[in-house]
């Protein structure tokens, strides 16, 4: 997916991340927009997806109902 659509796709608890660096999250709850904390080289690529942590049993808000 390209960084555009990522950013559009993104819930308000999620990140968005890179296929390819997978442990570099940036998340959409955060007082700076995304646009200035993502690199420009890294708007680019299009192997973004959509990381939300209630999928994952090591979050404490693991299988927690959306908001």
């Amino acid at each position: 997916m390209k960084y555009e659509d990522a950013k559009n796709w993104c819930h308000v608890r999620s990140a968005i991340r890179r296929i390819s660096k997978p442990d570099k999250r940036y998340y959409y709850n955060h007082p700076v927009p995304l646009d200035e904390r993502v690199p420009a080289e890294d708007k680019l690529a299009d192997d973004w997806e959509e990381f939300d942590p209630r999928d994952h049993a090591e979050c404490s808000a693991f299988n927690e109902m959306p908001a």
